[in-house]
């Protein structure tokens, strides 16, 4: 296969089939929570949160130095990034304030509202239709829902449930960005300009304490 110089070339097989990518970053996505709000005690919500962007962002400047697209990037590109670095600083903010009001599985299966109107919308055929059926079914049948609640933690779930879909989307459009440009180097500058959005929010004694 011939590419423009300077061009890496494209992966036209991943090696790891693509249903093993959402499983493991489903693990990961709730398994943090999971841990994080042990933390609650100690330090404050937002600063919980905050943590968890600032160590994504060391590890992908460590593993990718994301900075190095500064310069191969367009203008239209750069807003994008700057875009879902806000929105994924904004995501994990809502989405600390909502499980520290609700139960996770709560706010799990509201955040996973989105992905459902995503995906109905993608529906294209018959199969389609048939895994998305299985995948709510599933969710019901894992998560053990519960109304009960601070009513504002209500709120921040939905509000993190639409900024989730707003992550799908930009980051759909910016794994199918051409001209060469890795999705993952994209993704890490995301992060490091969310730890910049976000550090103000650095960790501070819970007033529990």
């Amino acid at each position: 296969m011939t590419t423009p110089s300077g061009i890496a070339p494209r992966r036209t097989a991943p090696w790891m089939p693509a249903p093993a990518y959402f499983g493991i970053s489903a693990i990961f996505h709730y398994l943090g929570p999971a841990f994080a709000v042990l933390l609650f005690a100690r330090v404050d919500v937002l600063g919980v949160a905050w943590l968890r962007i600032a160590s994504a962002a060391v590890v992908f400047a460590v593993w990718r130095r994301p900075w190095r697209l500064a310069r191969r990037l367009k203008p239209e590109q750069r807003r994008v990034l700057l875009g879902l670095g806000v929105v994924l600083a904004a995501m994990n903010a809502t989405f600390y304030l909502a499980i520290a009001r609700l139960p996770l599985a709560t706010v799990g299966a509201i955040e996973f509202l989105g992905t459902i109107v995503l995906a109905a919308i993608g529906v294209r055929n018959g199969r389609n239709v048939i895994a998305l059926v299985l995948a709510v079914g599933g969710v019901v049948a894992l998560t053990d829902i519960q109304l009960a609640g601070e009513p504002c933690g209500f709120v921040f779930a939905f509000v993190n449930c639409a900024l989730f879909m707003l992550y799908v989307v930009l980051g759909h459009r910016i794994a199918n960005t051409g001209a060469g440009l890795s999705g993952i180097d994209q993704l890490g500058a995301a992060m490091l300009i969310a730890g910049g959005v976000s550090v103000h929010q650095g960790p501070r004694e819970s007033k529990e304490n």
